[in-house]
C-alpha cells in the first residue's frame, strides 16, 4: 500500500491504520468518539496527503475546465474556490473536485481512489494548449479543523488568514517554517470552519509537530467519515458514483447549465423531475450502514448510502438515496432482517453558526 509522508508521524503517535483506496491511512489515534468531539469544540488536524492535486494551465483553461466539470469555472475570480463535479457521458459522477484559482493557474483537487482515472481523463480531453502537472507526490495536504482553527493557525502565520473568506485561497507565510510551496484555503470536510494547508512534502513534518504543539488534535479517516456524515457531504462510491449523477444525488445547484459539458445531454431529460432523491434520516432503532435496503411498504424504495452513530446528536443517522415518489411515505429499512423505521430529517443534520465572513 501506498504511504504518505506524515506515515511516520501517525507510528510515533501509535495510530491504527487502515487500507484505504490504496493507501496505508490512519482510522484513529486515540478514539474516533474523541478525535470527533475535538473538532467540533476545538480544533483537529488530518493527514488528507492521499487526495490528488493537479495544476491546470494554458490559453484555454477555462474552456477545458467548463467542458470537463459541470461547474461554471470561467465565473470564478481569482483566488477563489468552487465545488464541482466530472460526469461520464451517462452523466454519472466520475468524482467530485474543488477547483481553485491561484496564481493566473487552475489548482485541482480530486480524491485519492480516483486521483489515475482523473488525470487520464483530464488529459484525455484537454486541447494541445493546455498543460496539467500532476504535483500529488510533491506536497501533502494538511486539513485543519474546528472552531478555535483560524485563532491558532494565525498565531504561527504571517498571512492574515482571520479575514479570509469561506473557499477562498491565498499562499501562505508561516513564522517559522518554510516550504518551496505554501498555499491555504478555508475549506473543509467536516461541517465545522477550518483551512486546508497545500505544503511541500518536506516541510510537512515540521508543520505537522507544530500544530500538535499547539494542541490541535490529530486525527483519522473514522471520525472523518462521522463528521463529515453529520454535515451531510458525500463521499464517492457512496452518495456519487458513476451510476448515481448529481441530479438524483441533491446537486442541482451545482450545475452551470449554460455550459456545454460532458454528460450534460444525458441530465437534460430529468432537470426538473429526477428519478431519485438523496435524504438525510434518523433510525428510531438500530443503526443503517451503506447498502441497507430501504422499503416503503413491502416495495423496496432505496438503499441506504451511509449510516453511523453520531457523536454529536447521540443518535443512529445516515443518507439513502430512495425513489423521488417515496419522500412522502413512512419510509423503513432492513437492518439484519428486520424493518426498522426511519424519519427524513433536514439536510444537514449538523450545522455550524456561520462566519460572518
Amino acid at each position: 500500500m501506498k504511504k504518505t509522508p506524515l506515515y511516520e508521524e501517525h507510528k510515533k503517535l501509535n495510530a491504527k491504520f487502515t487500507e484505504f483506496s490504496g493507501w496505508e491511512m490512519p482510522v484513529q489515534y486515540s478514539s474516533i468518539m474523541d478525535e470527533h468531539n475535538s473538532v467540533r469544540s476545538a480544533a483537529g488536524m488530518f493527514d488528507t496527503s492521499h487526495m490528488g492535486t493537479f495544476i491546470v494551465s494554458g490559453n484555454n483553461t477555462e474552456g477545458f475546465l467548463n467542458k470537463v466539470s459541470l461547474g461554471n469555472i470561467s465565473g470564478l475570480n481569482e483566488n477563489r474556490a468552487r465545488y464541482t463535479m466530472i460526469l461520464n457521458e451517462n452523466g454519472g459522477v466520475k468524482d467530485d473536485i474543488i477547483v481553485y484559482k491561484t496564481d493566473g493557474r487552475y489548482m485541482v483537487v480530486v480524491n485519492a481512489g480516483n486521483l489515475e482515472k482523473d488525470f487520464e481523463w483530464f488529459n484525455s480531453h484537454k486541447p494541445d494548449d493546455v498543460e496539467i502537472k500532476n504535483i500529488s507526490s510533491s506536497i501533502c495536504l494538511l486539513a485543519v479543523q474546528g472552531p478555535k482553527t483560524a485563532e491558532i493557525l494565525q498565531s504561527i502565520c504571517e498571512t492574515d488568514i482571520l479575514n479570509m473568506k469561506y473557499f477562498s485561497v491565498s499562499d501562505l507565510k508561516l513564522k517559522d517554517i518554510s516550504a518551496a510551496f505554501l498555499k491555504i484555503a478555508r475549506t473543509g470536510y467536516t461541517g465545522e470552519d477550518g483551512f486546508e494547508i497545500f505544503i511541500s512534502k518536506e516541510s510537512a513534518a515540521v508543520l505537522w509537530e507544530k500544530l500538535i504543539s499547539l494542541s490541535v488534535k490529530p486525527c483519522g479517516l473514522g471520525c472523518r467519515d462521522t463528521l463529515r456524515l453529520e454535515a451531510c457531504m458525500p463521499l464517492h462510491g457512496h452518495e456519487i458514483d458513476e451510476n448515481i449523477n448529481p441530479l438524483d444525488a441533491g446537486f442541482q445547484k451545482t450545475i452551470n447549465w449554460d455550459n456545454d459539458f460532458i454528460g450534460k445531454e444525458a441530465l437534460l431529460p430529468f432537470k426538473d423531475n429526477p428519478l431519485r432523491k438523496s435524504i438525510a434520516f434518523e433510525c428510531l432503532a438500530g443503526i443503517a450502514r451503506n447498502g441497507n435496503a430501504v422499503y416503503l411498504g413491502d416495495k423496496k424504495a432505496g438503499v441506504v448510502t451511509s449510516g453511523t452513530f453520531s457523536p454529536i446528536f447521540k443518535k443512529a443517522i445516515g443518507l439513502a438515496l430512495i425513489d423521488s415518489d417515496a419522500v412522502n411515505g413512512d419510509l423503513e429499512v432492513e437492518i439484519h432482517g428486520n424493518k426498522r423505521k426511519i424519519n427524513i430529517v433536514e439536510k444537514p443534520i449538523y450545522k455550524r453558526q456561520k462566519m460572518g465572513k
